[in-house]
């Protein structure tokens, strides 16, 4: 079993103006959005091999880091078996694009009402450097 873990960050804000006060962005950490999968939208040309390698899950989960004006988003998957170089740059690719205009903009819209605060998952082009996001790969359960 391979383990797949995407990281990267989450700018926080309330009414247009990001929080980055660490006694807010503590009460946020641990927390999941998980009432959809990122592997329940895989699939179709290009992604059905790769979609057929997966276990069902990705959800987003956050934490916080001291000192860090930004969450850390992570999405983690299982692979049933090593993911080729291309299948992993897929899956990188699609995780972003899920970040940020699909189960991540459902997380945006949804998590004022929720938790007081909009949550937003940066991509590459908000910021966040050249080298974003960050991509694990390890063999071995995931830690739940």
């Amino acid at each position: 079993m391979q383990r797949i873990i995407i990281s990267g960050r989450a700018a926080v804000s309330r009414d247009d103006e990001q929080i980055d006060d660490p006694a807010v962005l503590r009460t946020l950490d641990g927390l999941a959005y998980d009432d959809e999968r990122f592997t329940d939208y895989l699939g179709g040309p290009g992604e059905d091999e790769l979609a057929a390698a997966l276990e069902s899950g990705g959800v987003l989960r956050f934490s916080y880091r001291e000192g860090e004006p930004l969450l850390e988003v992570r999405t983690e998957y299982r692979s049933r078996r090593p993911l080729s170089p291309a299948e992993l740059a897929l899956l990188v690719e699609y995780t972003m694009g899920q970040w940020s205009d699909g189960i991540g903009e459902n997380l945006t819209c949804e998590s004022r009402s929720r938790w007081g605060f909009s949550i937003m998952c940066l991509i590459p082009g908000d910021g966040v450097g050249s080298r974003y996001p960050d991509v694990r790969v390890a063999e071995g359960p995931l830690d739940d």
